[in-house]
């Protein structure tokens, strides 16, 4: 059984650079990234594409990634647990992608099924696996129906991943606390 390591933090909170010092303690490590370069660069989202450079750039070269923007229980399923620690970055990404159509059947029980198909498959894997997350719940409540339901569902899903770590980190201005 591995273990499961859950960091949320807001946004540029530093959340992604403690999953990496986390995961530069193992020596084979894959970064599963939600965001998806060449999607990125088909719908000319030239900020987005620069994000993903900058973040293969801090990743180590011996780090194999995947890029992952839907079925990400299959992609880590796929790894046959062959890394000792695996990273994935971010939940809030992976909900994004499948809300905004990256699936037929992208309503919410859809979404949140996926997520709890994701923390068996992780849990089952021989890993150290760390999943990295936006939290969504300390703003305003938005002003338009999509954005409330992306809040939402990102919010349980947060709740349902938190719920299955064994560990979980509130990372704010580059300090990590452990709340579990």
């Amino acid at each position: 059984m591995s273990e499961l390591t859950f960091i949320i933090g807001g946004a540029r909170s530093g959340k992604s650079a403690f999953a990496m010092k986390l995961a530069e303690k193992h020596k084979h490590v894959c970064y599963i990234a939600t965001a998806d370069s060449w999607q990125a660069s088909q719908i000319d989202d030239g900020e987005m594409l620069e994000r993903i450079q900058n973040h293969r750039k801090n990743r180590p070269a011996d780090w194999e990634t995947v890029e992952a923007p839907l079925e990400l229980d299959s992609a880590v399923t796929n790894l046959n647990g062959t890394f000792d620690v695996v990273l994935i970055d971010c939940i809030t990404l992976y909900v994004t992608n499948m809300l905004l159509g990256g699936s037929k059947e992208a309503g919410d029980e859809y979404i949140i099924d996926a997520i709890n198909k994701l923390c068996i498959v992780c849990k089952k894997l021989p890993s150290h696996v760390i999943m990295v997350s936006n939290e969504v719940g300390y703003g305003i409540v938005p002003d338009n129906v999509l954005s409330r339901r992306f809040r939402d569902i990102a919010g349980y899903a947060n709740q349902i991943i938190a719920n299955e770590a064994d560990n979980v980190y509130l990372v704010t201005a580059g300090i990590e606390t452990k709340i579990k």
